[in-house]
């Protein structure tokens, strides 16, 4: 993530202008169209998606460059075939890595087709479809929990969730526990999305009977076939402490804009126990089933229940989290009380646009050609935008400036296109600079800016 108020970046490109019979720079555009397919995640290298010329009825030339990719952010994911725009697997697709926290995956990029004297801007959407190779995994294989032999029917204690790096159906659909006389539990779901069990008490408690019981918790997928993972438990039954702090609230949800700075309060949690002496000292702490991510990110003070920011967080790698404090006396076997706290990451336009460019005719990076008989609308380049933030703050607009012989057109919501807008010839001018600049929606705007160096040769 990239911080702050102005963010520019600068990339030079070069435009020459010569005469070739051979360029496609006579080409006039055709509607362009877009095409949706699927794959699954993690498939061969060489794997075929589908065939642009048979799926879309296009006519082929005899040229051997039929079809070409334009240049993308994630190009290397995807080859298309030049002959008949076949398209294959490129390298390996991990969904989980590409696409973390989305429940749909799309890898989008342009294709043009080049027919005769016109050309088709196609653009091309892929969706990875989630495979269920993940498990359920619980981050310990055993776990000690504890409960006061005077908690009443019904008293709940929260359980370590499993993570799944699935999504759909092929998360996390289920827990079962094994079964015993005393304890059920009940699966919740947390604001982030992650489902979790709290263990209910069933039966009252009597320590001199019964001091501990073991139970397995199992979580399991929806897959086809399902995964599952599987954790004991140890629960222990501790002597009574006649009270038990109380929290103001038992739940909180705050908001926290992303670039919120390190060290940030955002809550002053407070709660009283009646008992005298130690029993009614309160100290804080994370609930046990608090992740090692969250923990990282922030902190609660042991004394004053002070909760704050301990490390930056970042609107696009996650927008919720859900996490306990628990407030415990210190009197001797003590009945922690939870607090709920659910954390909204606010997004802030801390990212600026990319550009990438990809000239038409270039035959080494950063140079493309056109003739100088290239009619009106024939196609230059194609540009490529993206912006990391989210709803508002990641709409980009582009404008190019430099000369009146060439223009932008939008091709597709992130896509546009350089093309010719007016006769051109070489012997009055042979080389143009041309700078494309794009902007999002912030004020002051965040930009950047790609400038064109236009060198003659005869």
């Amino acid at each position: 993530m990239v911080r702050g108020h102005f963010l520019t970046h600068w990339h030079r490109w070069i435009l020459i202008l010569f005469v070739n019979q051979f360029l496609f720079a006579s080409l006039s555009l055709s509607e362009g169209n877009t095409i949706r397919y699927q794959t699954n995640e993690e498939g061969a290298p060489g794997t075929v998606i589908g065939t642009l010329a048979k799926d879309m009825s296009l006519s082929l030339s005899s040229s051997k460059t039929n079809f070409r990719m334009m240049k993308q952010f994630n190009d290397s994911f995807i080859r298309v075939r030049e002959s008949d725009g076949e398209l294959t697997v490129g390298e390996r697709i991990d969904r989980e890595r590409i696409c973390r926290h989305t429940p749909q995956c799309l890898i989008t990029f342009d294709v043009v087709n080049f027919s005769k004297d016109r050309y088709k801007l196609i653009h091309v959407a892929v969706e990875i479809r989630d495979i269920n190779d993940n498990s359920p995994e619980f981050p310990n294989k055993e776990s000690i929990v504890e409960i006061s032999e005077n908690a009443a029917v019904g008293s709940r204690v929260p359980l370590d969730p499993a993570a799944d790096a699935d999504v759909g159906s092929n998360y996390i659909q289920s827990y079962q526990i094994s079964v015993n006389s005393h304890f059920t539990i009940d699966v919740l779901l947390r604001a982030d999305g992650v489902k979790y069990a709290e263990l209910v008490l069933m039966k009252e408690l009597d320590r001199e009977t019964q001091s501990s019981y073991t139970v397995d918790l199992v979580a399991t997928d929806g897959g086809h076939p399902f995964r599952s993972g599987s954790t004991k438990i140890t629960i222990l039954v501790t002597d009574f402490n006649d009270n038990s702090p109380v929290f103001d609230q038992n739940s909180f949800s705050v908001t926290l804009p992303e670039d919120a700075p390190v060290g940030t309060v955002i809550l002053n949690l407070n709660a009283v126990d009646a008992d005298d002496g130690l029993n009614g000292e309160v100290v804080y702490g994370f609930g046990k089933q608090v992740s090692h991510e969250i923990r990282q990110l922030f902190q609660v003070d042991h004394k004053s229940g002070r909760l704050t920011l301990r490390s930056p967080v970042d609107f696009e790698e996650k927008t919720t989290y859900e996490l306990d404090v628990q407030a415990t006396d210190l009197g001797a076997n003590p009945s922690p009380s939870l607090c709920k706290i659910i954390i909204h990451i606010t997004d802030v336009n801390d990212n600026a646009p990319e550009i990438s460019i990809t000239p038409m005719t270039s035959m080494t990076t950063g140079i493309a050609y056109i003739s100088e008989a290239a009619d009106k609308d024939s196609l230059v380049a194609l540009i490529s935008t993206q912006d990391r933030d989210s709803g508002v703050n990641s709409q980009v607009h582009c404008s190019l400036y430099g000369h009146d012989h060439f223009k932008l057109r939008q091709a597709y919501e992130d896509s546009y296109m350089i093309v010719t807008a007016a006769s051109l010839d070489r012997e009055r001018i042979s080389e143009y600079n041309l700078t494309v600049m794009a902007e999002d929606f912030r004020v002051p705007p965040n930009e950047e800016d790609h400038s064109v160096h236009n060198q003659a040769q005869r």
